[in-house]
């Protein structure tokens, strides 16, 4: 025969319960901040990236146009008894050439990863998704079964608490007719 269960306090169950609760709006707030945070990637990305490379790239084509110019002005004056060489614009014209090619370089990458981080972001954007959807669904189910499994447990200890106190439990084996009970007289007897 099983004895019963020695409950004495259903505070556990109470405290998970709480922290069950504190966890889920907790989990809530992290989300938030996830999805702002993504957005911000996302944005800088496909608007501030999108629009600041470009641009870039049209001042470098316009820096390389002007070294050119200044490379074949200084060409043009110089004499043929002349030893200057245009060193100092034939540098500016490579360094703008460099710039350039950095500038398409950036264009071509944000091209890429516009498509690469909507897609990642979708797919983050997923699976938050179904965490939301456990926080949603599940936990407040899983609030509501503690809550009734603690009011259950409530109920239990106070039947259970009268029944210690005299002395016996309810879930004793019956006594058969005549047989003693605990005090020692026979069943029947009145005292």
């Amino acid at each position: 025969m099983t004895s019963p269960a020695q409950i004495t306090s259903t505070d556990a169950v109470r405290q998970f319960k709480r922290a069950l609760d504190e966890f889920q709006g907790e989990a809530r707030e992290a989300v938030t901040q996830l999805l702002l945070e993504m957005r911000r990637a996302v944005d800088w990305i496909e608007h501030d990236r999108a629009r600041y490379w470009p641009r870039e790239m049209q001042r470098a084509s316009d820096a390389l146009l002007q070294a050119r110019h200044d490379l074949e002005r200084c060409e043009m004056s110089l004499r043929p008894e002349d030893k200057r060489s245009c060193y100092e614009q034939k540098i500016a014209v490579e360094k703008a050439k460099r710039r350039m090619r950095l500038t398409e370089d950036k264009v071509r990458a944000v091209r890429r990863w516009r498509f690469a981080v909507r897609r990642e972001a979708d797919d983050f954007q997923g699976r938050l998704a179904k965490l939301v959807s456990y926080l949603d669904m599940d936990i407040p189910r899983a609030v509501a079964a503690l809550e009734r499994m603690a009011a259950a447990l409530d109920r239990y200890t106070e039947r259970a608490a009268p029944a210690e106190i005299a002395g016996t439990s309810e879930h004793a084996a019956p006594v058969a007719p005549g047989a003693p009970r605990a005090d020692g007289r026979p069943e029947g007897d009145a005292a």
